[in-house]
């Protein structure tokens, strides 16, 4: 049987994992979307009609024509949006980290999923070259079959993407470590591991397991390439965590993490409302 202080810690630890789950999911959420909506208002520059999905998008080209230009931007739309709003997130946090809010831990899941999705690309493009009818013929699959590229070529992106992946992952784990309400919890390297995996893998677990349910089997292979990366980013982030030190003045001691939030749960809940009201897509035109 747990004593008093034992069930405060384990209060603490599944408030902590239910918080960086919500985050998560609102994250994963929130590019999924995005990048959709990014590259329809792409579309809609060059005149074509879009049928948005959680899943997907679908074109409608209203008597227009494809061509190299509007293909590379439509379809480049989507990996670099994840990109781009992942390194702005980055970017605020940066500039607010140090108010503690659980909006911040929102932010960090935005880039590292961000990142991820972009680094992500190489593989979906490698497995989509030449496959017209592959689930993986999306984004810059799209983009370098419309540039003639041969597949060997598609294949050595996936070396700048690794080299990108390998920087993202080795940096961003401090960020998790930060948000510890006291440095006793991350001033030792097992601590550190154990501090991460309650914060960002079991979270990344639960909420895997969650996007999976909400949009199974729509786009089902692109998205276990997506958690794949992100898996591999974590523990590459876990391993780099044996290495890592912290010191005093980066913990920002975020009590708040240990709180239940309410306003983030809520916001996801009305996040999958509206996915389900408008599962057959919304129009853009």
């Amino acid at each position: 049987m747990l004593d008093t202080k034992g069930k405060e810690q384990l209060y603490d630890k599944l408030i902590r994992i239910f918080n960086s789950t919500v985050c998560f999911c609102l994250a994963y959420a929130l590019i999924t979307f995005g990048g959709f909506f990014s590259m329809a208002l792409i579309g809609k520059f060059f005149k074509f009609d879009a049928n948005i999905f959680y899943f997907g998008i679908r074109f409608m080209l209203n008597g227009h024509k494809w061509s190299r230009l509007k293909v590379s931007l439509i379809f480049s739309a989507y990996p670099v949006f994840a990109l781009l709003l992942g390194l702005a997130m980055l970017y605020i946090f940066d500039r607010i980290k140090r108010k503690p809010a659980l909006l911040n831990v929102f932010l960090v899941w935005c880039f590292v999923i961000g990142s991820c999705f972009f680094v992500a690309q190489g593989l979906i493009a490698s497995f989509g070259a030449n496959e017209f009818n592959s689930p993986f013929y999306q984004n810059f699959a799209v983009v370098f079959e419309w540039w003639f590229l041969p597949p060997p070529f598609v294949y050595a992106f996936n070396i700048f993407f690794a080299l990108l992946l390998l920087y993202f992952s080795i940096n961003s784990p401090k960020m998790f470590l930060s948000f510890s309400y006291s440095f006793s919890k991350v001033n030792k390297s097992s601590r550190r591991r154990q501090y991460f995996i309650e914060t960002a893998v079991v979270p990344f677990l639960l909420g895997a397991v969650a996007t999976t349910a909400l949009t199974f089997p729509m786009n089902i292979f692109v998205h276990s390439i997506y958690l794949l990366v992100i898996g591999v980013s974590l523990l590459v982030s876990w391993i780099a965590l044996f290495y890592l030190e912290i010191l005093k003045d980066d913990v920002l001691k975020y009590k708040v993490l240990q709180t239940p939030g309410f306003v983030m749960a809520f916001m996801l809940a009305l996040l999958v409302i509206f996915i389900k009201v408008y599962w057959r897509g919304i129009f853009i035109s």
